[in-house]
């Protein structure tokens, strides 16, 4: 909550300024202030999964192409502004208020601001609806983000940067020149504003490798600088860390932080499950000790349980109360979810609508059956996420229960061999086991992870000459961390950066087929499903130049996906931990090999 002075002067009609020092932000008296919030998401830069009209369109840019296209470039503005006039109104903002936060978090898409077609001209009404959210934040008591969700060019193919399959800002110098331009309009009128706490230069930079996103940020960094010397500033991290920013300080900027966005359970991090949380809070102490060492303000942009299945409302409340402790930033994703069939159970929203969403077809709907559509947002009823409120705005809340870890296992029991088959723990990771009983064998293995441009794992392998055909059935891997992995591999050579193809099962039961297409190179995922389960078998196949994976279910063998092959090098099992201080264990079985 602000603190005293804050809340007084937000009752006098402003926000006090808050002062970046080391990972504080402190009030005009010193004192400390705790900034929790949500982010304004689908406002000023549409996500139609928002909506809750699936298949409508994928991006804003199609949709607004269609209207304009269709009804002319004016009336396609009408009503898009209707539905920004509509979207956000008072009581939306009341709502926010009346969760305790006093922090929103504003993605906007450049296209606000200027065209494509007339790039660095500002348009007549670029800042209207910036100045309307920070405006109405500060008479609610919230500080603002100005976040630049969607960037020139697209920094990365998804939809959410307002325009999917571009990712052309880490190519294009114009978009760069653009960017560091918009910022610099930015900067420069929001630079008195007290209310705007800090920018957010680019969103998930997850299309670009981890030394572009530091070059855009140097690009940018100097433009905002240039009009405001002192407001934060947040270097976004990639999927995985930040640390390939370096020390702010040594690289001689001011007031700069780092932001990352976990989803534990929902994008690839193991089930949705509290266990799987209970992982994620666990490996949240190492990242304080980062951000602790380099003593900037830290940002967790977006985040959300959504299932209450995972720890629901009661597990929000851990997330904000621990980001509290560490003195960081929270804004969960988002304020506004809509539903088909309306409601908020396991919502990504604070709140839904109650009743189905009002559905429109770019395609076809008339010009008033779109205004109509548009104005809707703004009366139709809103069913508002009471526990998790409540949860937040308790004064001693009840949190659910985390589940036990399993108990480490820090040593292998013993190291079986298996006839015809070669053992080796490679990338330096600690010396692992075999274990074979009653027809299973139980593989120990330790390791960072399978993944980078670096590789830490127990491979039992053989010689690939030509073609083959490798099969396993996994019975069950132990969860020392949501990335533990184990699964089939062709792999070039033994050091730790070798080429590789590789099928891979988490704890969660998802299936991944992953490859680094030439040693030293960064690994990928090519495909995923979590249509498998433990006890049945994967597979995987080279013939000629292509190596595929598959994995086997009710209706027999599907296809996950093919990938070029890495040449001869060997084939086998891979097991990691992702943990290197210790084991996990998979139990495997009819390992075959033709």
């Amino acid at each position: 909550m602000l603190s005293a002075v804050a809340l007084s002067l937000v009752l006098a009609g402003g926000l006090p300024p808050l002062r970046p020092v080391g990972e504080l932000l402190l009030d005009p008296k010193g004192k400390p202030v705790t900034l929790k919030g949500c982010n304004l998401g689908n406002w000023l830069v549409q996500e139609f999964w928002m909506f809750g009209m699936p298949g409508v369109d994928p991006d804003q840019y199609g949709f607004e192409a269609k209207l304009a296209q269709r009804l002319g470039e004016a009336r396609k503005d009408q009503i898009m502004d209707t539905f920004r006039e509509s979207w956000m109104t008072e009581r939306d903002w009341r709502i926010i208020q009346s969760y305790g936060f006093n922090l929103v978090r504003l993605p906007m898409n450049y296209r606000l601001f200027e065209s494509d077609e007339n790039p660095k001209t500002l348009r007549p009404n670029a800042f209207k609806w910036i100045d309307r959210a920070v405006n109405e934040a500060e008479k609610h008591g919230m500080y603002v983000i100005l976040d630049l969700h969607g960037i020139q060019g697209g920094q990365s193919v998804y939809d959410h940067t307002g325009r999917r399959d571009q990712n052309k800002i880490w190519t294009e110098p114009a978009n760069q020149e653009r960017a560091a331009w918009l910022w610099g309009q930015i900067a420069a009128r929001y630079r008195n504003r007290n209310a705007v706490v800090a920018y957010d230069l680019f969103n998930e930079p997850y299309g670009g490798t981890k030394p572009q996103q530091v070059e855009l940020f140097k690009r940018l960094y100097p433009a905002v600088r240039a009009a405001d010397p002192n407001k934060l500033i947040f270097a976004h991290g990639n999927y995985d860390d930040f640390q390939h920013y370096g020390d702010p300080k040594k690289n001689g900027w001011k007031n700069v932080g780092f932001q990352m966005h976990y989803y534990p359970g929902l994008f690839g991090n193991g089930s949705p499950t509290p266990l799987t949380h209970t992982y994620h809070l666990q490996g949240l102490e190492s990242v304080e000790k980062v951000q602790n060492r380099l003593n900037v303000p830290f940002l967790i942009g977006e985040f959300n349980v959504v299932f209450d299945a995972a720890g629901g409302a009661g597990m929000m409340q851990r997330y904000y109360d621990l980001y509290a402790k560490n003195h960081w930033l929270g804004t969960m994703w988002a304020y506004k979810v809509l539903s088909a069939d309306g409601g908020n159970k396991d919502s990504w929203g604070m709140v839904a609508n109650t009743q189905k969403t009002r559905r429109i077809d770019p395609d076809k709907s008339s010009f008033e059956e779109m205004i109509t559509w548009a104005k809707s947002f703004a009366t139709e009823p809103l069913s508002v996420n009471e526990p998790l409120r409540k949860a937040l705005t308790a004064k001693n809340p009840v949190l659910p229960k985390l589940p036990a870890i399993p108990a480490a296992i820090w040593e292998a029991p013993k190291d079986d061999s298996i006839p015809g088959w070669d053992i080796v723990d490679i990338g330096g990771a600690k010396k692992g086991g075999l274990v074979k009983e009653n027809g299973a064998i139980t593989v120990y293995g330790s390791g960072d992870d399978i993944w980078n441009q670096q590789d830490a794992f127990r491979f039992i392998s053989r010689p690939a000459a030509g073609d083959f055909s490798i099969t396993v059935r996994i019975d069950s891997l132990l969860e020392t961390n949501s990335y533990a992995k184990a699964g089939l591999m062709l792999r070039s050579s033994y050091e730790a950066n070798s080429a590789f193809v590789m099928i891979s099962a988490f704890p969660s039961g998802e299936l991944q087929l992953a490859s680094r297409a030439a040693t030293g190179a960064t690994a990928s995922g090519a495909e995923s499903t979590r249509d498998w389960k433990f006890g049945d078998r994967i597979r995987l196949t080279r013939s000629g130049d292509t190596v595929t994976a598959w994995y086997e279910t009710s209706a027999g063998w599907q296809k996950l996906g093919s990938v070029p092959s890495t040449g001869r090098g060997s084939v086998g099992v891979a097991v990691l931990s992702h943990s290197p201080d210790r084991m996990t264990k998979a139990v495997i079985r009819d390992l075959t090999q033709d």
